[in-house]
C-alpha cells in the first residue's frame, strides 16, 4: 500500500438498537474517572458504517486514532478494510445487519459485521469467524452474566475451548503451547472475544471494568482440546453434541494457575483460597488435564466422571482456612455461604464445587514425562458452562481452498 493511500474500513464501535453509540456514555465513564488523557478522542468519530481515514501513512494513522479513541487492547490492530471484512463475512451464511444479540453493559449490538471487524482487527483469518461467532453466541447466554464479568471488580475472563474437525482445520492448538505463543488461531480467536466485549459491550478498564488487576488472559485466553491424545469422550460430546460436530465452550476463568504432577497436585492446588469466589457463587472452575496425567488415570481405569469425583473428594478447602478467610469476614459476614457449603462445613472441609459434575475437565498440552495441568478458578453466577455448535457455510470446503491459495500466493509473491 502506497504512504498516500486511503483507507475505507467498517466502524468496529457499538451501537445500541434504539441508534445511539456506546461510546458517548464510554467518554463520559472514561472522563469522570480520570481517564480522559488516555482516551482524548472517544467519541470523535464519523457516526456511519464506514469511515476514510485518509492523508499519508494511513494505516500508522489508523493505530492511533483506534488508541485515542479507545478501540484498541492496547496492541496494534489490523485495519478492518471493507475488503477484509467482506471477505470474513464469506465465511458464514448469516446476513451482515443479523444480529446475535447486545452486549452488556452497554448493550452494543453484536450484528454479524460488527463481530467480523473486531475479528479482523485482532488478526483472525477470514475463515475463523464462524467460530468467533458462535463463542460471541456463547458470551451472550444469560448463564455467561456478560454485565457481572464486564464491571466486576474481580479479574475473571472467557476462557474459549474448540472441539471437533474445525480445530484441526484452522490448527487452533491443544498441545505443546496451547496457551501461547507461538499459534495464530489461538491468540487471534480469544482476542476477538476481548475486542467484542470491548468495543460493543463498552468494557473499558478503569471505566466500566473495574477489575483490580486483570491477567494477560484478558488479552485472549483460547484452546483446542487435544483430542488426539485424550482416553475420554471430549468435551462437545459430553455437552450433547455428536462426536463429528464442530463446538466451541466457553466457562470462565480468573487466572490459570500451572500445577506440576498428577492428580494430588492438581486438587492441593484446587482446595485453598484460590477457589474462594468460585465456591461462593456455585462456580465451574475449569482443569487443563495433560496427556501423561490422563493416560495414566486411563491406564487405572478412570473414567472423566471417576477424574472429577477425585478432585471433588480431595480438592477441598480447609474448614478452618474458610473461617479465617477474608470472605468470610469481609463478603459473607452478612449473609450465608450456599446452603451446601454450610452442610459441608458442618462436616469438615468445603468441595470446590456443589458436584462433581461442576468440574470442567479437559485434556490439553504437550505429552512430557512430567506433565504441565493447569488449574483455572471461575467466578460468578449463574454458573457456566456454554456449548455452541460451529455453523459452516454451504460453500465452506470451497471457500477454505481460495482463501488458503490466496495466503500462499501472497507468501510467494516478490
Amino acid at each position: 500500500m502506497s504512504d498516500d493511500a486511503s483507507l475505507w474500513v467498517v466502524v468496529p464501535a457499538g451501537q445500541q438498537a434504539g441508534g445511539g453509540w456506546i461510546d458517548d456514555t464510554l467518554k463520559q465513564r472514561a472522563f469522570e474517572q480520570g481517564l480522559g488523557g488516555k482516551v482524548p478522542l472517544s467519541a470523535d468519530f464519523p457516526r456511519q458504517r464506514i469511515e476514510v481515514v485518509r492523508g499519508p501513512r494511513a494505516e500508522e494513522r489508523l493505530q492511533e486514532l483506534y488508541l485515542r479513541r479507545g478501540w484498541s487492547d492496547g496492541l496494534p490492530l489490523v485495519p478492518p478494510t471493507v475488503a477484509r471484512v467482506r471477505q470474513a463475512l464469506c465465511f458464514t451464511d448469516r446476513a451482515p445487519a443479523d444480529s446475535l444479540g447486545e452486549v452488556e453493559p452497554l448493550k452494543g449490538l453484536a450484528t454479524v459485521e460488527k463481530v467480523a471487524a473486531n475479528a479482523v482487527m485482532a488478526g483472525c483469518r477470514p475463515e475463523y469467524l464462524p467460530v468467533v461467532l458462535a463463542a460471541v453466541d456463547c458470551l451472550l447466554d444469560p448463564a455467561f452474566n456478560m454485565r457481572g464479568v464486564q464491571t466486576t471488580d474481580e479479574n475473571v475472563t472467557p476462557l474459549l475451548i474448540v472441539n471437533g474437525p474445525i480445530a484441526r482445520t484452522l490448527d487452533v492448538n491443544g498441545s505443546f503451547g496451547a496457551l501461547g505463543p507461538g499459534w495464530q488461531a489461538n491468540a487471534a480467536i480469544g482476542r476477538a472475544l476481548r475486542l467484542v466485549m470491548h468495543n460493543l459491550g463498552g468494557g473499558w478498564p478503569g471505566a466500566v471494568a473495574f477489575a483490580g488487576l486483570g491477567q494477560p488472559g484478558r488479552y485472549t485466553l483460547c484452546l483446542a482440546e487435544n483430542e488426539a491424545q485424550s482416553p475420554w469422550p471430549p468435551l462437545h460430546v459430553e455437552a450433547g453434541l455428536a462426536a463429528d460436530a464442530s463446538a466451541v465452550t466457553v466457562t470462565r476463568a480468573e487466572t490459570v494457575a500451572n500445577v506440576t504432577g498428577g492428580l494430588a497436585e492438581i486438587a492441593s492446588i484446587m482446595g485453598t483460597a484460590m477457589s474462594g469466589f468460585g465456591i461462593l457463587w456455585n462456580g465451574k472452575p475449569t482443569v487443563l488435564i495433560a496427556p501423561a496425567v490422563a493416560a495414566d488415570c486411563a491406564r487405572r481405569g478412570m473414567s472423566k466422571d471417576d477424574v472429577r469425583r477425585f478432585l471433588w473428594q480431595h480438592g477441598r478447602w480447609r474448614r478452618e482456612h474458610w473461617e479465617r478467610s477474608w470472605l468470610t469476614e469481609r463478603i459473607v459476614a452478612n449473609r450465608r455461604w450456599p446452603d451446601w457449603v454450610e452442610e459441608a462445613a458442618k462436616a469438615g472441609d468445603i468441595p470446590v464445587t456443589r458436584t462433581p459434575d461442576d468440574i470442567v475437565l479437559v485434556v490439553a498440552g504437550g505429552d512430557v514425562p512430567i506433565p504441565q495441568n493447569a488449574y483455572c478458578p471461575s467466578w460468578g453466577f449463574p454458573p457456566a458452562r456454554i456449548t455452541r455448535e460451529v455453523r459452516l457455510p454451504a460453500d465452506w470446503e470451497a471457500l477454505l481452498a481460495e482463501s488458503r491459495d490466496a495466503a500462499a500466493a501472497l507468501a510467494a509473491a516478490p
